[in-house]
């Protein structure tokens, strides 16, 4: 199958010094190949993988292929200001999230007890601590991996008022105090979060809530978001999953 250029140029992800080539569901190996000697020619990266559609696994990981330059998956990506160590074939990663995780990380207020849940290597509660000082933020994955870069990434950006903890993050979440604040970024466990953080969160408190929604043709997933969780007082459509589902990100308050 061949490949059009212009098509693979503008969805490039450049993490750090790696740079990430989406493939196709069908592809010849060799075309990629080519294109990532291509962008190792016109970028300063060192590395280039080339990542399939398919997510698996407990920690919800796609298939990565080494196509050029070192054999290396790890690196330092910067955003917003902050640096993070990880490896992309060992956390979950999405460069379409960084306008999210500044928007969440703004909505913190500093003094609350905030519970981030699935936090992967710490993006949005590393932020969250240093844009707005809470007092401080539970950053709770199941992943291993994820909770080693976590705690890495708090030493690399001081930013202590962070507590890595690892396990199951209802199992956690139960275990904690009541919080200001609870953030749960996985769509596919939207019911699951909505009920237990509902139970968590101190009356007046918030929940940013990524809920998986399927509409018809021509409904508003926004909408239907909101009027299947009580509480949502605003909405955004994250992204499209594929032709009738959507993630979306709700903002809902507890009742006082």
């Amino acid at each position: 199958m061949s490949l059009g250029k212009s098509r693979i140029w503008k969805r490039i992800e450049i993490i750090g010094d790696i740079a990430v080539i989406p493939i196709p569901f069908e592809y010849e190996i060799s075309e990629l190949k080519k294109y990532a000697e291509e962008v190792m020619e016109r970028t300063k990266v060192k590395s280039v993988w080339g990542r399939k559609r398919d997510v698996s696994g407990l920690y919800r990981l796609p298939t990565y292929l080494h196509l050029a330059g070192e054999a290396r998956s790890d690196t330092i990506y910067r955003e917003h200001g902050c640096s993070y160590y990880l490896d992309i074939r060992k956390v979950f990663f999405s460069e379409k999230l960084s306008y999210e995780h500044r928007r969440i990380a703004e909505k913190v207020r500093p003094g609350e007890r905030v519970g981030n849940l699935f936090s992967g290597f710490g993006p949005i509660s590393i932020l969250a601590y240093k844009l707005r000082k809470p007092e401080v933020i539970y950053s709770i994955d199941i992943n291993p991996y994820a909770y080693y870069f976590m705690m890495v990434n708090v030493e690399l950006n001081d930013a202590y008022g962070v507590i890595p903890m690892y396990g199951d993050a209802f199992v956690r979440l139960n275990q904690l105090e009541p919080l200001d604040r609870i953030i749960s970024p996985l769509p596919e466990r939207d019911s699951e979060a909505y009920q237990l953080a509902l139970s968590k969160l101190k009356p007046g408190g918030y929940l940013h809530l990524f809920a998986e929604v399927e509409v018809k043709r021509g409904e508003d997933p926004v909408r239907k978001a909101m009027s299947t969780f009580p509480g949502a007082i605003k909405g955004r459509v994250v992204r499209s999953v594929n032709p009738g589902k959507y993630h979306v990100i709700l903002d809902i308050r507890k009742e006082v």
